[in-house]
């Protein structure tokens, strides 16, 4: 290894006098103000590295045991698992020379020494992630399922999940792999890259979206469009979804079935558009990844927080979100780390085991499109690099298994201070869904004295199992957090065949706070046997001035408007007065209905 790292050493320090010596004619990439010159090595890049007082920046890998890293995401064993691309930026589908790896810490020290090839012959592997009973990876125009089944550490099987992602924009890939609270998994698309999925018996053709696959059942769905090329999930410990995205502002809050700001496109008809909730840019307006500060790894100040990677900024932006109704505002803070130095590319950031957030780091001299399909040749495929920030001296992670641990060790670690342990324990006890662990679980839901973030994990993880057994759902819509009682109602949407009590309990919540109805008016139009309409001019009635609410609302609204204008009139009239919000609503209802069809002028 030393031999090898010292032939790296002289290899690299060959191409910084060839750079040098050619810097006279090198371009001026875009988004920055002169060439970029030579890399740094890791430890002159670490040198240079700005972070707050008492944190301090370490290397966990760099080239060339990683290189052109794209995505990442832990294990059970808090291993890293990373993708690595040499195709990039490859417009054509088709096997190629991109893998994926498992890095390993084996002596304890802070430093993977351990680098195992897990798969190969992949095509620009742009998200993954593990559960469910292999490893899930988005290498479009398919999202596969790898599996080892020898346990030699290298999957043997593969099976396409679903197909027809596109390549028309190899920045804007499927990406983001994501276990969602409610157990699906989350990915992203971008507003260039075209995909038509055909699925389950129907075809969903989109650009800018959330999509997601449950792992169970396969069913693919679009939870959201919108945004322009989206890089980056973030969940709060409430369960709230958080995007960043590039060019158009740059923080967006997610609900499901809203149609968000396009950077470019047209909108679907009679689309309503919601507007990111913080309308700057930071330094520029490049983004790159997005993951919320929770670990007691970290002092109080640092924690509560979304951290984004600026890839124009070299640097992670810092925003502070506040509750606004059903969805916030925020505001900016430090940077957290400001790197000097251009080629430094945030791809992906994530808490680790050891509760410091974890940075992957393309690094290459080009950032943009424009770039690599002017010079694809001068895309760099050299280096990579994988950063931890740390808090002083906190501690090491220790060895640990979670596959291994009881159920009831498992209901424990949802007690941690690192959303790390938690995420994982909440996956690993959907996964079992045991009998005796689902009882445990719902009466840690119920206890009065959970702690808030162990109320939802338990939460989650009964929703990620299966179907919620219908007395305790009923029980979830009188329960004093309001989040536990938006996710009531979530879960009556994504099961859709719930009890008649149940229902009622639903019809019940559009009068309950905004967190809640907003829920209420995604799920109005899933649960069988419910009626949409009242329903929605109900959420209407009692959502006050919510700048988020009647956007959802109209855009679940107005597809039933297609067969039931008639029937919408005749509820909505006699409730124009005592309903400010319906008022509103009303030269779009018209619009709607006398287009039959065809575009509105405005989204």
């Amino acid at each position: 290894m030393n031999l090898r790292r010292s032939m790296y050493g002289f290899l690299a320090l060959v191409a910084c006098l060839v750079t040098s010596l050619a810097g006279a004619d090198e371009p001026i990439p875009r988004g920055q103000t002169r060439p970029p010159g030579p890399p740094l090595s890791p430890a002159e890049a670490i040198a240079k590295m700005q972070v707050p007082p008492g944190f301090q920046v370490e290397l966990v890998a760099s080239e060339p045991d990683i290189v052109n890293p794209v995505a990442m995401t832990f294990d059970e064993r808090g291993r890293v698992w990373i993708t690595e691309s040499l195709e990039y930026p490859r417009f054509e589908p088709g096997p190629g020379r991109d893998r994926i790896k498992v890095l390993e810490d084996t002596d304890g020290d802070g430093r993977a020494d351990k680098f195992t090839v897990f798969a190969d012959g992949l095509n620009i592997p742009s998200g993954i992630a593990v559960g469910h009973g292999g490893v899930w990876v988005a290498n479009a125009p398919d999202l596969l399922l790898l599996r080892d089944t020898d346990g030699d550490g290298r999957a043997d099987q593969r099976e396409v999940i679903v197909t027809g992602f596109g390549r028309t924009d190899t920045h804007e890939l499927p990406n983001s792999l994501t276990w969602g609270p409610d157990g699906w998994l989350y990915g992203l698309n971008g507003v260039f890259n075209h995909s038509r999925v055909q699925h389950g018996g129907r075809t969903h053709e989109f650009t800018c979206a959330v999509f997601r696959v449950h792992p169970r059942t396969r069913q693919f769905e679009l939870f959201a469009e919108g945004t322009s090329n989206p890089w980056g999930i973030a969940w709060d410990p409430r369960g709230n979804m958080f995007l960043s995205a590039c060019v158009i502002d740059h923080l967006w809050h997610i609900t499901e079935s809203g149609y968000y700001h396009r950077q470019g496109g047209p909108y679907p008809p009679f689309t309503w558009k919601i507007d990111a909730f913080r309308q700057d840019k930071h330094q520029m307006a490049a983004y790159c990844g997005i993951h919320y500060l929770d670990s007691e790894a970290y002092p109080a100040e640092y924690r509560d927080r979304l951290v984004m990677g600026n890839i124009h900024g070299n640097c992670l932006n810092v925003d502070v979100v506040q509750p606004d109704g059903a969805t916030f505002t925020a505001q900016a803070a430090e940077d957290f780390l400001t790197a000097n130095d251009v080629w430094f590319m945030p791809v992906v950031q994530k808490t680790g085991p050891d509760g410091c957030l974890y940075v992957l780091d393309w690094y290459d001299r080009y950032h943009c499109y424009q770039d690599a399909r002017r010079d694809p040749e001068g895309v760099d495929r050299g280096h990579g690099r994988l950063y931890r920030i740390r808090y002083q001296d906190s501690p090491r992670a220790r060895p640990f298994d979670l596959a291994s641990e009881t159920d009831d060790q498992l209901i424990e670690r949802l007690h941690s201070g690192n959303v790390f342990f938690r995420d994982l324990a909440q996956r690993l006890l959907a996964e079992r869904n045991s009998a005796d662990a689902r009882g445990k679980l719902q009466r840690l839901v119920l206890a009065e004295s959970t702690p808030a973030k162990v109320r939802l994990h338990a939460l989650w993880a009964l929703m990620g199992a299966d179907r919620l057994d219908d007395e305790f759902h009923q029980q979830l819509f009188t329960h004093g957090d309001s989040s536990v009682r938006a996710w009531a109602v979530r879960a009556a949407g994504n099961q859709r065949d719930v009890s008649a009590a149940v229902r009622q309990k639903v019809v019940a919540a559009a009068a309950d706070d905004p967190t809640v109805q907003v829920q209420v008016a995604v799920a109005a139009t899933k649960i069988q046997d419910l009626d949409p309409l009242t329903l929605l001019i109900a959420v209407l009635q009692h959502c006050g001035d919510d700048p988020l609410i009647p956007h959802i609302v109209w855009q679940n609204l107005h597809p039933q408007l297609e067969t039931e204008s008639d029937r919408f009139v005749k509820l909505a009239g006699p409730r124009l007065k005592d309903t400010p919000n319906l008022a509103r609503l009303m030269p779009r209802v018209l619009d709607r209905i006398t287009s039959r069809g065809k575009p509105a002028d405005k989204p």
